[in-house]
């Protein structure tokens, strides 16, 4: 049986990279077995973690990482590489990717890089993208990802891309609990159309698009006065963007959450007719594919997103949403009041049909055991 050591800075917290990491070692121990792959996490929870605990072999303490922490985790892995013996070093980001060749050198295990967008095209040292090259394969997390390591020359290979995927049991389309209306600030049901957009309100998330979407939103109402803008989420951002609202008039139309409860979170997309995350690209912004979009069409909500990164693929010929340029506003404005015009039972199905097609945690773990398969690993 194939033996697996799964480095990661993080599985833990909230982030988009924490939960791919979380899906993809269930989906590891599914198909290898739970005592054939070992977890060891740089940064241990905190009291932003997820509320349900997680199970890893090793993990550091909460807080950021520090020479010593990383110290101590290098040689956790180096103990496990001499003593386990794993086929396979799972690398779940390029910043360990100069450990891993170490460990490799060691032990002659297969190596395997995960990859998700940002980290690849802001900041990435010499030295990492020398070894992120000496990685035997690379995992990306949506096909935009992956063309930017092959425009790139960024690995001699091209990565094999296996999508983020979404908990369908979880996220599910369904009535939205009354006691949200109170606990976060909602209109009534029924009185409303609304936009939702969720995720974290911060400077480093500005290529979300929450600024868009304000900017937009007068637009919008005039074209639709019964539609209500729910920005759910909190972060440092907030208040900047808060008081944006406020300036534009728009604060009797735009409610904001504040944190969401992890215990409401699948509820809460189903306030939503139409989900709304139209992200951008560049030096220092944007990211490979939300997971949001991804969870609001499990809920049946159809989705606007941006054509500049893996949210594109989150569209299927315009039967569950529509992608648009984040650098065209009227296009933005008009393709939300469409679906706004057009959302109903129909589009929910298509919305829940593409999740459930592209982005099942089924098709995330076959994905998974044709790629050990493929690279000789498999159980």
């Amino acid at each position: 049986m194939t033996r697996i050591l799964y480095l990661t800075p993080g599985c833990f917290d909230k982030g988009g990279i924490s939960r791919y990491g979380r899906y993809q070692i269930e989906a590891l121990r599914e198909i290898v077995g739970p005592v054939n792959l070992r977890v060891l996490s740089l940064l241990g929870p905190d009291e932003d973690s997820f509320e349900t605990g997680f199970d890893v072999a090793w993990h550091g303490g909460s807080g950021a990482a520090t020479r010593g922490s990383r110290a101590r985790f290098a040689l956790r892995a180096a103990r496990e590489v001499a003593l386990w013996r794993p086929d396979v070093i799972l690398c779940a980001h390029v910043n360990f990717t100069p450990l891993v060749s170490r460990l490799a050198q060691l032990s002659g295990a297969t190596t395997v890089l995960n990859v998700y967008g940002l980290e690849l095209w802001s900041g990435l040292t010499p030295a990492r993208l020398a070894h992120m090259g000496r990685m035997d394969h690379v995992i990306s997390d949506c096909h935009a990802t992956a063309d930017h390591v092959r425009n790139e020359a960024m690995h001699a290979d091209d990565p094999v891309v296996i999508w983020d995927c979404v908990d369908l049991e979880r996220f599910c389309p369904g009535p939205a609990p009354d006691h949200l209306v109170t606990r976060y600030g909602l209109p009534e049901a029924g009185t409303r159309r609304i936009v939702l957009t969720l995720g974290r309100l911060a400077v480093a998330a500005r290529h979300k698009g929450y600024d868009r979407l304000i900017e937009i939103w007068g637009h919008v109402r005039t074209c639709m006065p019964d539609a209500h803008l729910v920005v759910a989420g909190r972060g440092d951002d907030a208040d900047r963007l808060k008081a944006k609202v406020a300036d534009l008039g728009l604060s009797d139309s735009i409610s904001f959450t504040g944190s969401v409860d992890e215990e409401d979170l699948a509820a809460i997309y189903r306030v939503g007719d139409v989900f709304c995350l139209v992200s951008d690209k560049g030096p220092g912004r944007g990211e490979g594919i939300p997971l949001t979009p991804l969870e609001a069409m499990a809920s049946g909500v159809p989705v606007l997103v941006g054509n500049e990164d893996g949210s594109r693929e989150a569209v299927d010929a315009g039967r569950n949403g529509t992608v648009v340029s984040p650098r065209d506003a009227d296009a933005m404005t008009n393709a939300l009041v469409d679906l706004l015009t057009r959302a109903g039972p129909g589009l929910a199905a298509e919305a829940r049909a593409v999740a459930t097609e592209r982005f099942g945690y089924t098709a995330f773990v076959d994905k998974h055991r044709a790629f050990l398969a493929d690279i000789g690993k498999g159980a």
